[in-house]
């Protein structure tokens, strides 16, 4: 996790609620704002490298195994050739979205350090709020659907949902399964919270690769029923004392520090965390070790993360907004899993930002 280094920081800023940006240094003032919003970005970066990849790539050929059947042959035998599915484009958006600043040469002559370090710390949160909503988008809706490539060249990218029953090919098991595209679906409903139910939805990531690491992520506030199901193994708290006469838990140690964004602990093969971006009865399984991850983040070539969009390079904080270019939609199809347990049909939660 990227921490603070360095003498001036954003505490710095405001700490100096009394002075203007005159007298503080304006050539200081935008390194100090800038280094702050590198860290929050490495924050962002690092909260999503377990389920996500960051790629400038607007669309990628998702694969699909060779078909067909061997058929028993004698030495005058002939079969018709078997013709093999193409794969088909997988597509990722890239969204511009931006924090009115309203940084005007007026607003500079009146402001002091800490207006400014306000001012960026409110669109540090609204960035959080649209990354988790964007992510919900492209893990919870069902859906395909078509995104014109507006930040670029207006190209229609076809943005998938994960595996849906849309007829699409599949590869093939690690077995040799062979999955029918208008049937498998990774979008599960059960009535309840049950084990069968859950340990159904952790199979329909695990029967697509050799090798998987599955995590399964939970809303806190289906963290004490979660726990009560058959096959629910939790972590231990750090303060218990380890009797050496007995079997000791191995690390690591549940966190108390932080509820809603920690491991709890293992169902079967499957660690279980708490997320703060999964809603209140649903729960996604993810292949987080798969060679290509769940979801594509798509960022510009020149990515620059949340930044200060400054209308001259010369006059830093001669700004009216701070603004981030980056769109999430499912990249592998197969890696990700999601179960609504409170109805016998699936429907995407109602979301928010």
């Amino acid at each position: 996790m990227a921490s603070k280094t360095g003498t001036f920081d954003i505490g710095s800023l405001l700490a100096a609620n009394n002075q203007s940006l005159a007298s503080y240094g304006t050539d200081l003032i935008a390194p100090i704002l800038a280094a702050d919003n590198a860290l929050f970005n490495a924050q962002v970066d690092d909260f999503l490298a377990d389920f996500s990849m960051k790629t400038s790539e607007r669309q990628v050929l998702a694969g699909s195994s060779i078909g067909g059947n061997m058929m028993e042959l004698d030495e005058f035998s002939r079969q018709p050739t078997q013709k093999d599915l193409p794969g088909y484009l997988v597509g990722v958006p890239l969204r511009k979205f931006g924090f009115a600043t309203g940084w005007t040469q007026d607003y500079l002559d009146n402001a002091t350090p800490a207006d400014l370090a306000i001012k960026q710390q409110a669109a540090q949160g609204a960035d959080l709020r649209r990354t988790r909503y964007e992510i919900q988008r492209a893990v919870f809706l069902p859906t395909n659907s078509t995104f014109p490539d507006m930040n670029v060249d207006n190209v229609p990218l076809p943005v998938k949902a994960f595996i849906n029953a849309d007829s699409t090919p599949m590869q093939n098991g690690p077995n040799g399964e062979v999955f029918d595209g208008s049937t498998h679906t990774h979008y599960q409903a059960n009535a309840t919270l049950t084990a069968a139910a859950v340990q159904a939805t952790v199979a329909n990531v695990a029967e697509h690769r050799v090798g998987v690491s599955l995590r399964l992520y939970i809303s806190q506030l289906d963290a004490a029923a979660f726990a009560l199901l058959s096959g629910f193994v939790p972590l231990q708290v750090p303060y218990v004392t380890l009797n050496t006469a007995a079997n000791q838990v191995a690390s690591p140690r549940l966190n108390i520090g932080q509820v809603d964004n920690r491991q709890v602990g293992w169902f079967n093969a499957a660690e279980v965390w708490t997320k703060p971006w999964i809603p209140q009865n649903y729960l996604v399984v993810v292949d987080v070790a798969a060679p290509l991850k769940p979801l594509a983040r798509r960022v510009r070539k020149d990515d620059k993360g949340l930044y200060i969009a400054a209308q001259l390079d010369t006059h830093p904080l001669h700004a009216q907004y701070i603004q981030r270019y980056q769109g999430f939609s499912a990249w592998n199809r197969t890696a990700l899993a999601v179960l609504k347990f409170n109805n016998g049909s699936y429907a995407a939660p109602v979301l928010s930002y």
